[in-house]
Parts: structure tokens; C-alpha cells; sequence
């Protein structure tokens, strides 16, 4: 019997609100290049039109090993079918499902999605910050070319949400539900350096843990409880990130710190903000909708924001009284007990000498978002937490 795991991911998220479509992609080829987390011999990709006004002609996809600069191996070309069909549409508000391929993919092996689109392909679905550079071509269908003629780069993802994988009996994924600090945000392009990225290498080699797959669905801005701009909130979009992949059995929730920050500044006026009884709300929401399914939940606290975007018009993100607010959530994931196991992100990355900052080393430089040193170190603090939720759960089933 078949069994799949999701082994990567990109939330799809809509374009910020107001703004009209005035860009697309037409008679063009794009290539996306991603790394999966798991391996396998056989894939699944799903593609998505979830806040498109049309539907969205696929001329011909294909999958194969990436190469460097938007190239791939030849020899592992395989064309993508819908239905058995190479040409299908993307319809508006749903996600597409390929036909299984075979192709041998080891852990952390990079692959190339390419799509081409025939017709106009507004972009209306898309994720915005990918850390990975996607390539657009000349005009034409270059999906089956080892080669492929670049009119341009990107930074986003378009249509494309996830891969699945067949495992094998026991095979699971741990979800990554956050924002941009899980979303990699301040990350080397290319680098494969969020967090979740970092723990994936961690998992691979672990040897014990390399059957999971882990899936980064971390939105760059977003909230827990408000969906003005950056893709729908935590709670609105729990069933489709969550609940929608197979063989799901751990979730990590590190997502709050937009809530408490965004609010008086000028993304978001003074009646936008979320009180901190609020926030714990909807962490018991996301515990108990996970639970409901099987789901393990850890919680990661909320890293250090203090001096976030200094000099900068955003720098009412941070103040006083948010910081409060800031240590008031920290202060329940911990002793709460409701989370299965928590991930303290915030000791991990506070600076001793000011524990309301980053600690240099593991800033971006915003004040904000980790550097790769301090996403490394976020895969590292979670990985013991994780292995310590593991080894309870084996000693609750193991025999009396």
C-alpha cells in the first residue's frame, strides 16, 4: 500500500491587498529549484491557484535533478501528467495534484520544477519570499530543455506549494507553522539555511530521524489572528497547511511576534492589537485542532526584537510595553504545559549582556530575524527538543 509524506513547502499566500495584477508570465517557461528534506524513488508535486480569479493553463511540466544556474541533468528529465494528461488548468481557489513520477531523489537532493504557461498567467498566487532564485525564460517551452534561456530571476515561488514523497511504513513530517523568521527571512539566497532547512541536515544524518520529512510553511509578515496582507492568519490557514498532508505527526508553532509588533506602526494602525489572553487563545486553538488529528504540537518561544528596524520608519515595531507582552507569551509557553514540548528559541538567541536584543552573532541585521548562525542555532536548540518529545513518546508506548 502506498504511503506518502510531504517532504517540501511553500505556502501560497496572495498579493498585498489593493494591489492590482499587472504582472505575469506569458508564452514562458519558469524553473523553481527547491531541496527536499526526504528522499524517495517516487513524487507527487502540488501545484496551487488558490487566490486566482481564472483559471491558469499548464502547457507542459517537468521535474528533474537541478543542476547549477537554473539547469538540470538531462537524463533525469521526467514529464509531469495531471490525470494522465501533460495539460491541465489550474482552477481558481483549489490546488492541482500531479500523477505519481518515478525519480530517484536521495535526502536532501535539489530538483527543478519547470512549468510553461501558454496563455497569460497572472500572478495572483505566488510566495513571496523564497530565499531561492527561480528562472523565467524567453518566450517559449523550454520545460524538457537541460538548459534553459534565462530572461530573468526571481526571488518568489509561483504556483507551486509542495512535494510529496512514498515512504515508507512509519514515514512522517513535522509541519513548520510560522513567519519569516521561519520563513528564512535574512537568510543566504541559495543557502538553504532556515531553520527548518538546517533541521532537516540535522534529521538526515541522525540516522534514527531521517524518515521525516519537514515542511516549512512559514509566511514572511504573518499573523496568528489577522489576515489584512501576508497570507491568511495561523488559524485560517491550519487546515490547508496542516491537516491537508499526509501522515502529518508533529507540528512546531513559532508565530506571534507580527501580532504583538505590527500594530501602531505603519503596517497596522492601534485598533489591530492583540491582547496577550488573546494569543494564548489561539495557541489552545492550533493544540487542540492538531491534537483532534494525532498531531504533536511544540511551541517555540518568541526570539529577542528589542532595537528592531532602528533608524527606520518601522521602528515603532518594537517597544516597552510589546516587549512586555513578548515575555508574557514566552513566560505560558513555558510553564503552561499545554504544548507537548517546547523549543526555546529565545534563550538560544537572547544576548546575555541585553536580553531583550539578538545577540549579534545571530542577527540579520534588523534586530528582527536571525542570521544564518542564529537559524543554525534555532535547528540545534529544536532538534533537542524534538528528540526529547520522541524519546517520551517511545517510553509512554514501549511495554510495562
Amino acid at each position: 500500500m502506498e504511503q506518502w509524506i510531504g517532504t517540501w513547502s511553500a505556502s501560497p499566500m496572495n498579493v498585498w491587498p489593493g494591489d492590482a495584477v499587472l504582472y505575469g508570465f506569458h508564452q514562458q517557461t519558469v524553473r523553481q529549484v527547491l531541496r527536499v528534506s526526504k528522499g524517495g524513488e517516487r513524487l507527487r508535486l502540488r501545484l496551487s491557484n488558490e487566490y486566482g480569479a481564472s483559471p491558469i493553463r499548464i502547457g507542459a511540466a517537468t521535474v528533474a535533478l537541478a543542476a547549477k544556474g537554473g539547469a538540470v541533468d538531462a537524463a533525469s528529465i521526467r514529464q509531469l501528467t495531471f490525470g494522465g494528461e501533460r495539460q491541465t488548468d489550474l482552477v481558481p481557489g483549489a490546488p492541482l495534484l500531479s500523477d505519481v513520477v518515478e525519480l530517484a531523489v536521495p535526502d536532501l537532493g535539489q530538483i527543478a520544477i519547470s512549468l510553461y504557461f501558454p496563455d497569460f498567467a497572472p500572478i495572483e498566487t505566488y510566495h513571496y519570499e523564497a530565499q531561492q532564485t527561480a528562472y523565467v525564460s524567453e518566450f517559449g517551452d523550454f520545460a524538457e530543455a537541460p538548459e534553459l534561456p534565462v530572461q530573468q530571476t526571481s526571488t518568489s515561488r509561483y504556483f507551486l506549494s509542495a512535494v510529496l514523497v512514498e515512504s515508507g511504513p512509519g514515514g512522517g513530517s513535522l509541519v513548520c507553522l510560522g513567519d519569516s523568521i521561519t520563513d528564512g527571512f535574512g537568510s543566504t539566497i541559495d543557502g538553504d539555511a532556515r531553520w527548518p532547512d538546517r533541521l532537516a541536515e540535522r534529521l538526515a544524518k541522525s540516522g534514527r530521524l531521517s524518515g521525516i520529512g519537514v515542511l516549512n510553511q512559514g509566511i514572511g509578515g504573518n499573523r496568528v489572528l489577522a489576515s489584512r496582507a501576508r497570507g491568511a492568519n495561523a488559524l485560517a490557514r491550519f487546515d490547508r497547511d496542516v491537516l491537508s498532508f499526509p501522515n502529518v505527526k508533529w507540528i512546531s508553532v513559532l508565530e506571534g511576534i507580527n501580532d504583538i509588533g505590527w500594530p501602531e506602526t505603519m503596517l497596522a494602525g492601534s485598533q489591530e492589537a492583540v491582547a496577550v489572553e488573546s494569543l494564548i487563545a489561539a495557541y489552545r486553538q492550533i493544540i487542540a485542532r492538531a491534537r483532534l488529528n494525532g498531531i504533536k504540537v511544540l511551541l517555540g518561544t518568541l526570539p529577542p526584537f528589542g532595537g528592531a528596524f532602528e533608524g527606520l520608519p518601522l521602528k515603532t515595531f518594537y517597544s516597552a510595553s510589546k516587549e512586555r507582552d513578548r515575555q508574557a507569551v514566552n513566560a505560558w509557553i513555558r510553564t503552561s504545559g499545554e504544548a507537548d514540548a517546547v523549543a526555546d528559541f529565545e534563550r538560544a538567541l537572547a544576548d546575555p549582556a541585553n536580553p531583550s536584543r539578538l545577540l549579534p552573532a545571530f542577527d540579520c541585521g534588523d534586530g528582527l530575524h536571525p542570521s544564518d548562525d542564529g537559524y543554525a542555532e534555532m535547528a540545534k536548540v529544536f532538534e533537542q527538543a524534538f528528540e526529547g518529545l520522541l524519546v517520551a513518546q517511545e517510553d509512554r508506548s514501549a511495554p510495562n
